[in-house]
């Protein structure tokens, strides 16, 4: 049998009052992506660049999965009072993955946070705090935090024709669960948004020069396998096919 793709996957941090320092993730992550195909590999907060380096001579994927915020000086505004900063080994880690998996071509899928990541390494920006944004159509992008049962909250996001996420999906709207407080302003350089909710926020993005660059706001991992899990084999997919000569 041939072997599986490896599919790097960034880590978050544990409670920083808890010494030693720990790693966490989702082990949802980690199931789709064996589900699809592939191989998770849990990547460390490494700062050599030469392991980094290493890394995309190893990996056939990357994943950039959820956690806090970006801290919003890298898009040039001042933390607002909802804020929550992400561990900054971790936000300068994900960073220089995306610029290397862009420059080796790496497929790369990024949820929520790593959806916001993608957009803001290519120089876009983020509404810090989606309550904040007025307007008629306003659709709850958050969970209902009074719920025993995260991410039960859902709405419809409409996918654009002939983007590599209707190839995935089709082109008929699409369920997805509502996670998110944070989420795209001004698109990042070369990528297209292709997929919206009905307020127009949008919820996917993606980049057609490469072979696989992808980021989705909500969080598949955390919805039934059928039909998300396409989305998780289309990034090991993209993998294998980076393998052949």
């Amino acid at each position: 049998m041939p072997s599986r793709p490896l599919i790097g996957i960034s880590m978050d941090t544990g409670d920083p009052q808890v010494r030693p320092e720990t790693y966490e993730l989702a082990d949802t992550y980690t199931q789709r992506i064996v589900e699809a195909g592939g191989i998770p590999l849990l990547l460390p907060h490494v700062a050599e660049d030469a392991i980094r380096q290493q890394l995309m001579e190893v990996l056939d994927g990357l994943l950039i999965p959820g956690g806090d915020d970006l801290n919003p000086a890298l898009y040039g505004q001042q933390p607002h009072a909802k804020t929550r900063l992400m561990d900054q080994r971790r936000q300068a880690f994900d960073l220089a993955m995306l610029a290397l998996a862009e420059r080796h071509n790496l497929p790369t899928l990024g949820i929520c946070l790593g959806f916001q990541l993608m957009n803001v390494q290519r120089h876009g920006s983020l509404v810090q705090y989606l309550p904040d944004v007025a307007g008629p159509m306003r659709v709850n992008h958050a969970a209902d935090p009074d719920k025993l049962l995260r991410y039960e909250a859902r709405h419809a996001v409409q996918i654009a024709t002939g983007t590599r996420l209707a190839g995935i999906f089709g082109p008929e709207p699409l369920l997805v669960n509502s996670t998110h407080r944070q989420g795209v302003d001004q698109l990042g350089h070369g990528l297209v948004a292709s997929a919206c909710a009905a307020d127009g926020l949008v919820e996917a993005i993606e980049d057609s020069t490469l072979g696989f660059w992808m980021g989705v706001q909500w969080h598949p991992e955390r919805m039934p396998r059928d039909p998300q899990i396409k989305l998780f084999q289309a990034l090991v997919g993209a993998g294998v096919q980076r393998r052949k000569p």
